[in-house]
């Protein structure tokens, strides 16, 4: 009776105001979406600070100059968009995409505001938690030595091997040589390989692929089979979300 009478109060909503998964937030200079995918960032501030702190440490091992092209693999709602927006960094390009259809139609009708370099895409991608109506995994629609930089907030936390296997492989072909990717995941040494949603660690799992669990070497292996060279790896660095953060280059 309860979802019965929420779905009646959102038609009556959008009949009346216009769909609120479509507007936006005016956030000083910026545009941010009224609904949020991550977890614990419902305060503005809050939210740019988490994509501004990144780029920080990232900057550290990437230089970002207008030569650069950046694929925010898992962009979200462009919540790493608007971080390089309030920074003024420079960049080439940008390019966010997401199997999550209604996050992507966000980001086109408000980031591209921001006008160059950004754009998104919607890649129509078998996920158990975020995208179940696709059939598989999807390769990226972009030519060989595209990218300079992929850019991985939370994604491998919600795949398991076989999956992060694929994509890495698909960014060993989009990147150019010396390209880096940014990848945060749970990784902890001394566990199974990879564990869906393990019991008892950072809380309780709500639904599929909530928390995938790496093993420290196993994970840092992947990298290294896919064709990249680990330079950073910083334990539960997001202190957020308790999640790892690897730096890796291709050779």
């Amino acid at each position: 009776m309860n979802k019965v009478f929420r779905r009646i109060k959102r038609r009556i909503q959008i009949t009346l105001f216009g769909n609120p998964d479509f507007k936006a937030i005016k956030y000083k200079e910026l545009y941010l979406p009224p609904f949020r995918e991550n977890q614990g960032l419902s305060d503005n501030a809050d939210y740019i600070q988490s994509a501004i702190d990144q780029i920080e440490h990232l900057s550290q091992h990437f230089d970002f100059t207008e030569e650069k092209s950046i694929l925010d693999f898992g962009c979200g709602q462009g919540r790493l968009a608007n971080g390089l927006k309030t920074l003024g960094t420079s960049l080439g390009s940008y390019v966010g995409i997401d199997t999550h259809l209604k996050s992507i139609k966000w980001c086109q009708k408000w980031i591209t505001k921001y006008g160059k370099p950004f754009k998104f895409i919607h890649l129509p991608a078998y996920n158990a938690r975020y995208n179940t109506r696709a059939e598989q995994l999807q390769k990226l629609p972009f030519e060989a030595d595209t990218f300079d930089l992929a850019f991985l907030n939370s994604v491998f936390s919600h795949m398991m091997t076989e999956d992060c296997v694929f994509y890495l492989n698909e960014f060993q072909r989009t990147l150019t040589t010396g390209g880096k990717v940014y990848i945060t995941a749970f990784v902890e040494e001394n566990v199974p390989n990879c564990e869906e949603n393990p019991e008892n660690y950072l809380g309780a799992s709500k639904g599929h692929l909530h928390r995938v669990r790496f093993e420290k070497k196993f994970f840092l292996n992947l990298f290294d089979e896919a064709g990249f060279d680990v330079e950073v790896f910083s334990h539960q660095q997001i202190t957020r979300t308790k999640q790892s953060v690897v730096i890796a280059r291709k050779r």
